[in-house]
């Protein structure tokens, strides 16, 4: 009896190389596939930095997600070659947030659904800028400046039964003492309470 343990996969990609062999009964063949050899961990790495995303550098490399995350647990070179890889997708992120937030992109000037030409029927083409992006790339580089503006909450409740108490016993004494001059209340009338 054959049994195997397989990470389930939306691509439809090599861990479904995994099941057909399992089902066909050969699950050492397909394991043999997807060794994950020196060449594939470089085509991983390569893929990784080029597309930021493991399920795409997995497919490239004709490997599972299974074997790189186990590999990136045992060898701290691979682990680290990794990180690198993941820098340099952010860097190529962070160049084109920085292209599309300062260079701006070319888009086609549109008015009432329709796409405005010249005189030589061209589309003419304006420069769109993201505020977003510069908003975002400010917030990264320069924090102390552009960071979300906290709300600060205040605790009123700190002492305030005790403050309120010690002011209580200081007007009950002064009460006492004479000092405070009772003001005369005056109970509210109601219309049509039959006082009239």
């Amino acid at each position: 009896m054959i049994i195997a343990f397989v990470a389930p996969d939306r691509t439809g990609g090599t861990e479904d190389t995994i099941r057909r062999a399992v089902r066909a009964g050969k699950p050492v063949e397909a394991m043999r596939r997807l060794r994950l050899t020196r060449e594939r961990q470089e085509r991983f790495l390569k893929a990784l930095a080029e597309t930021g995303i493991v399920s795409a550098a997995v497919e490239i490399a004709g490997t599972s997600r299974t074997r790189v995350y186990e590999l990136r647990k045992r060898n701290p070179g691979f682990a680290a070659g990794w990180e690198e890889a993941e820098e340099r997708a952010a860097d190529a992120l962070e160049a084109e947030a920085w292209r599309r937030a300062v260079d701006g992109v070319q888009e086609p000037l549109v008015s009432g659904g329709r796409v405005v030409r010249d005189d030589d029927g061209q589309p003419i083409a304006i420069r769109r800028y993201s505020d977003a992006l510069m908003i975002a790339l400010l917030k990264a580089r320069r924090p102390e400046r552009f960071k979300d503006r906290a709300v600060v909450e205040h605790d009123i409740t700190d002492n305030l039964a005790d403050r309120l108490d010690a002011a209580r016993r200081r007007a009950l004494a002064a009460s006492a003492e004479g000092t405070v001059a009772r003001l005369p209340v005056a109970v509210p009338r109601l219309v049509g309470d039959g006082r009239d």
